[in-house]
C-alpha cells in the first residue's frame, strides 16, 4: 500500500523535536538503497526517505557498502558538531548546519540531498535543474522558491479561489487543510467569496486548534496518541516491505515490457533512418534525373570506357567492376 507523505507541518514538528540532537557529533552517514538515508548522532538515528519523510527512526536497517555519495558526506562531516537543525521557511525543506557546511535535505518532487559548503554545492545526491536553479557540484546552492499567506489574509481575499485551494498558501500541507476544513465544517469547493462570517469564524478557531494540537489532525497518528511525531512516524513507516510473490512478479514482466519497448524504440529508429536514407537517395535521383539519364544512354551507345572517360573529367568515382559510379 503507498504510504503518504509528510506535509509541510509535519516537519515544523520534526524540526522542533529534533532539537536535542544540537550540539552532538556527526557519526554516520548510510545509503540504505535508492533515495533512502540514515543520519547517526551517538544513540539517535534519523532516516531521511526522498521524498517522502525525515524523522527520528528506531529501526536500524544495515548498510550495504558505501556509495560514492555517502563517502563524500562522511569525509566532509567527519568529526563535525551540529550547531543548528531548521526547517527552511515552512517548506518541505530541512537544513542540518554543521559549523558552515549543510547537508540540506529537499523533501518536495524528487527529493534530493545537497551537501553545501559556503554557499557551494560539493556534492549532491541527484542533478537536477529548474529555470534559474540547478543543483549540481560546484553551482551555488539556492533555496527553492516559496510563498506563504497568512490565514486573515487568505479570508479577506474575497477570492473565487475554492478555499481548499487558497488555503494551500499556509504551507501546512493539504493533509492537514483537508483535516481542518472537515473539522470546521465547510466543503473544500466552497468559493472564498461565498464564505459566511461564521464558517470564516470555525476556520479560524479551528486552524488555532489545529497549530496547539496538531497531532488530532495528524493521517499518521490516527487518533491514537504518541509522545512524539517521530514515534508515530516511525510506526507508520516501519520498514521496508518485501515484495511479495504477485509484486515480484508484476515487477518482473514489467521489466519484460520495458526491454520489449526499448527493442521496439531501436527497430523503429532503425527503421526511420533506412527511411530517411531512402528519401535522400530519391531526391538525389529526382534532382540528377537528367544527368543521370545522359550517363545511361552514354553508356548504351559507347560502353563502360566512355563513362569511365566522362567521370575522370567530373571528378566521379568509378567502379568498374561492380558497375558502380559515385556522383
Amino acid at each position: 500500500m503507498k504510504k503518504a507523505m509528510m506535509a509541510n507541518l509535519d516537519y515544523t514538528l520534526v524540526a522542533r523535536e529534533l532539537q536535542p540532537i544540537v550540539g552532538k557529533f556527526f557519526d554516520k552517514f548510510y545509503e540504505l538503497d535508492e533515495g533512502r538515508f540514515r543520519l547517526k548522532f551517538g544513540r539517535d538515528n534519523i532516516v531521511i526517505e526522498l521524498p517522502s519523510r525525515l524523522h527520528k527512526t528506531k529501526y536500524l536497517e544495515q548498510a550495504p557498502e558505501a556509495t560514492s555519495f555517502a563517502m563524500k558526506v562522511r569525509k566532509e562531516l567527519k568529526g563535525k558538531l551540529l550547531t543548528r537543525l531548521s526547517q527552511h521557511k515552512k517548506d518541505r525543506v530541512i537544513v542540518f548546519n554543521f559549523d558552515g557546511t549543510k547537508l540540506i535535505a529537499e523533501l518536495f518532487g524528487k527529493g534530493n540531498l545537497a551537501l553545501v559548503r559556503d554557499g557551494k554545492i560539493l556534492a549532491v545526491y541527484s542533478r537536477q535543474s529548474w529555470k534559474g536553479r540547478e543543483l549540481k557540484p560546484r553551482a551555488d546552492y539556492k533555496f527553492p522558491p516559496s510563498e506563504t499567506r497568512n490565514l486573515e489574509e487568505i479570508l479577506s481575499s474575497n477570492a473565487e479561489d475554492a478555499i481548499a485551494a487558497a488555503l494551500r498558501d499556509l504551507n501546512i500541507g493539504m493533509s492537514y487543510v483537508r483535516a481542518l476544513l472537515e473539522e470546521a465544517g465547510v466543503p473544500d469547493s466552497t468559493p472564498v467569496s461565498e464564505l459566511s462570517n461564521e464558517q470564516k469564524e470555525s476556520i479560524s478557531s479551528t486552524y488555532e486548534k489545529l497549530l496547539r494540537y496538531p497531532q488530532k489532525f495528524s493521517v499518521f497518528t490516527k487518533g491514537k496518541h504518541f509522545p512524539t511525531l517521530s514515534e508515530a512516524l516511525d510506526e507508520y513507516y516501519g520498514l521496508p516491505e518485501e515484495p511479495n510473490e504477485a509484486e515480484q512478479q508484476k515487477d518482473a514482466e514489467l521489466e519484460r515490457l520495458k526491454i520489449l519497448l526499448e527493442s521496439q524504440e531501436e527497430k523503429l529508429q532503425e527503421l526511420k533512418q533506412e527511411e530517411q536514407e531512402a528519401r535522400q537517395s530519391a531526391e538525389f535521383i529526382y534532382s540528377h534525373y537528367g544527368e543521370i539519364e545522359k550517363i545511361l544512354e552514354l553508356y548504351k551507345k559507347s560502353g563502360i570506357g566512355a563513362v569511365e572517360k566522362l567521370a575522370e573529367q567530373k571528378g566521379w568515382e568509378l567502379d568498374k567492376k561492380e558497375k558502380v559510379l559515385e556522383l
